[in-house]
């Protein structure tokens, strides 16, 4: 940073490190102080460093109704005065731990239209972007509720893009090499095994052919990203023969690969898998009982060799939350996400397995159904590059 981006005793470096920790709405106004600040905080070496500062990490909470029948957003992080509990290398019971109200919640508004008629998902988070789907209109938004911009995807002028029902799957994620951003949209049928990319950069669909996946559909829940790839539970039914599956998609090069799941020790037709990312690792959570209390879980982790089930390593074995908490996801660099179904309770856990400590706080109010994603504030563009 050079001196004339500000007249004052700081040095150049320590107003580097003090931008890099604003939240974006100050970023907004200081972009007004100079041209050499506008030019230096629009830099895409600076918006990269931003994001990636721990103090931007959130939770972005998605109930779906709120007031007026419109589905509320709202962004929420942990306490760091909340204390964690550690007993006898186990999980103490619930009732044990230290709970807080809701932090640092802030519900935000929708910044572009929306009705009752046409319900909206957040079906993807990447670098400070979400990707909102419309489920009647097939409207896609790629939008920074920081920045509060928001793009409206042009749809191909073609039926093939139409077929699908109520509920596709759609994914995002990002290219480094070429500094894009994609939109993944999967066939609703087995037997189509054609899948629609968007490219940020030119604004732009484009139909691939992906045989890989004939056969084969997402299971459901949301994909993780690693390492610029995209994974997802699938399952297939060819030969009669129900048989889950991992997809993998790559984003640079666009190639699909399947990855076996791992050999569960106690696996039975209640087991129940969820993807999520451990310290860099593609891991999954699994966990069984008799369809409504939990047994136990199981955290395994994938080495670096991917594709067979012998590359899979049981990392953890742990004791349930009160028998009824759900995996919902992962966040941080190591921590485990745990809530509970039907408006059991409002608590949402977070355990670390490597460090068994825990935390426990409010997760929403009275609404039952929700989701948790992983969100990082930042200044990324919605237009590309």
């Amino acid at each position: 940073m050079s001196d004339e981006t500000a007249d004052c005793s700081l040095t150049g470096d320590v107003i580097y490190e003090i931008l890099l920790r604003l939240p974006v709405k100050s970023l907004l106004r200081f972009r007004s102080v100079s041209k050499s600040w506008y030019c230096y905080i629009s830099s895409r070496d600076f918006i990269q460093m931003h994001r990636r500062q721990p103090v931007h990490e959130k939770l972005l909470r998605v109930s779906d109704r709120g007031p007026r029948d419109i589905p509320t957003i709202s962004f929420f992080s942990l306490d760091p005065k909340i204390t964690t509990v550690v007993v006898d290398d186990e999980i103490d019971e619930l009732g044990d731990f230290d709970s807080s109200p809701d932090p640092s919640v802030v519900v935000v508004d929708l910044p572009f239209p929306c009705t009752p008629d046409d319900e909206v998902r957040v079906v993807g988070s990447c670098n400070g972007l979400l990707c909102v789907h419309f489920n009647r209109s097939s409207s896609i938004i790629l939008w920074n509720p920081a920045t509060r911009k928001y793009k409206l995807l042009e749809s191909p002028d073609c039926v093939s893009f139409y077929t699908d029902p109520f509920f596709p799957c759609i994914m995002l994620g990002f290219v480094p090499q070429t500094n894009d951003y994609k939109v993944i949209k999967l066939p609703s049928s087995s037997k189509n095994p054609k899948v629609w990319v968007y490219s940020l950069n030119s604004d732009s669909w484009e139909e691939i052919e992906a045989p890989i996946l004939h056969g084969l559909l997402p299971k459901g829940g949301s994909a993780v990203i690693l390492n610029h790839c995209l994974y997802w539970l699938s399952y297939s039914n060819d030969d009669d023969n129900e048989l889950d599956i991992i997809t993998c998609f790559g984003l640079y090069n666009q190639v699909f690969t399947r990855i076996k799941l791992p050999n569960l020790d106690t696996a039975s037709n209640l087991t129940i898998q969820k993807l999520v990312i451990l310290k860099g690792c593609l891991s999954m959570i699994t966990y069984s009982g008799n369809g409504i209390a939990v047994n136990n879980y199981e955290v395994w982790v994938m080495s670096e060799q991917q594709g067979a089930a012998e590359f899979w390593t049981k990392q953890f074995a742990f004791s349930s939350f009160s028998n009824l908490a759900r995996p919902v996801g992962s966040w941080r660099k190591g921590e485990l996400l745990l809530g509970y179904p039907n408006g059991l309770s409002l608590e949402l856990i977070s355990y670390n397995p490597y460090t068994k400590r825990t935390h426990s706080f409010q997760k929403r109010t009275s609404e039952d159904r929700f989701k948790v994603v992983n969100y990082v504030e930042s200044l990324e563009s919605v237009e590309g590059s």
